[in-house]
C-alpha cells in the first residue's frame, strides 16, 4: 500500500472511531468520509461497507493496545517498572479504546461487529492485559483487590465528558479525573467491597449466548 493510501486509511479509521464513540456504530459511511475530509470512493476502496469499517476500527484499536501491552510486559521486567506501568496507562487512555468501549460492549456478541477472528483477538488482548496487571500487582504498583476488567471499564466510564459543559472545562476535569483514578489504583486505602472481577469472569460472560 502506498504511503498516501495508508495515511488516508488510518485517517478514516481514526475519524470513524471518534464518530462511533459519540454517535454509536450506525454512523453512515458518507458522514465518516465527510468528517475525514476524503471522498466516499476513498473509504469504499478500503472498506466495502459500513460493517467492514466497524470491524476494521475494532481490529485497529485491539492491535494498537496489543502493542502497548507488549511494550508494558518488556518494561515491567526492566529497570523502571513504575515508569513502564505509567506509560502503559497513558498509552491506553490515549488510544481511543476507553471511550469506544461503552459503544462496543452492547455489541459484544454481535457477529457483524466481532467476527470469530476478532473474538479471538479480543480474548488474547484481554488475557495479555490481565498478565500485565497481575505483574504490576506483584511489583506493588497496583492494589491487588481489583481485577483487570474493573480497571478498564472504570477508565472507560470516566473518559466521557459531561454534556453541556464547554470543551475546555471537560478537558480540565478529565485530566484531573484520570489522575484521581490512577491514584486510586495504587496499593493502600480501604478494602473494596465484594469480589474482584477478573479477565476469566468477563470472557465467560461474553461467551454466553
Amino acid at each position: 500500500m502506498r504511503a498516501d493510501a495508508a495515511r488516508n486509511r488510518q485517517r478514516v479509521l481514526d475519524t470513524a472511531r471518534a464518530l462511533y464513540s459519540v454517535q454509536g456504530l450506525d454512523v453512515p459511511v458518507e458522514a465518516v468520509a465527510r468528517a475525514a475530509g476524503v471522498g466516499i470512493g476513498t473509504v469504499y476502496r478500503h472498506f466495502p461497507d459500513r460493517t467492514r469499517l466497524v470491524q476494521a476500527v475494532v481490529a485497529d484499536r485491539l492491535a494498537h493496545v496489543g502493542g502497548l501491552l507488549a511494550a508494558a510486559r518488556t518494561g515491567l521486567d526492566g529497570d523502571d517498572p513504575a515508569a513502564a506501568w505509567d506509560a502503559f496507562l497513558g498509552g491506553f487512555l490515549d488510544s481511543g479504546l476507553p471511550v469506544l468501549l461503552p459503544v462496543l460492549v452492547p455489541h459484544a456478541r454481535d457477529a457483524d461487529v466481532f467476527t470469530e477472528e476478532l473474538v479471538a483477538v479480543r480474548a488474547r488482548t484481554a488475557n495479555a492485559a490481565g498478565e500485565v496487571v497481575r505483574t504490576a500487582q506483584r511489583l506493588g504498583l497496583v492494589r491487588d483487590d481489583v481485577g483487570t476488567p474493573e480497571i478498564v471499564l472504570m477508565f472507560a466510564a470516566a473518559m466521557h465528558g459531561t454534556p453541556g459543559l464547554p470543551d475546555e472545562v471537560n478537558s480540565a476535569l478529565l485530566a484531573r479525573r484520570t489522575g484521581l483514578l490512577r491514584a486510586a489504583l495504587r496499593p493502600g486505602g480501604d478494602p473494596l467491597p465484594g469480589e474482584r472481577v477478573d479477565v476469566e469472569d468477563l470472557l465467560a460472560l461474553l461467551a454466553r449466548p
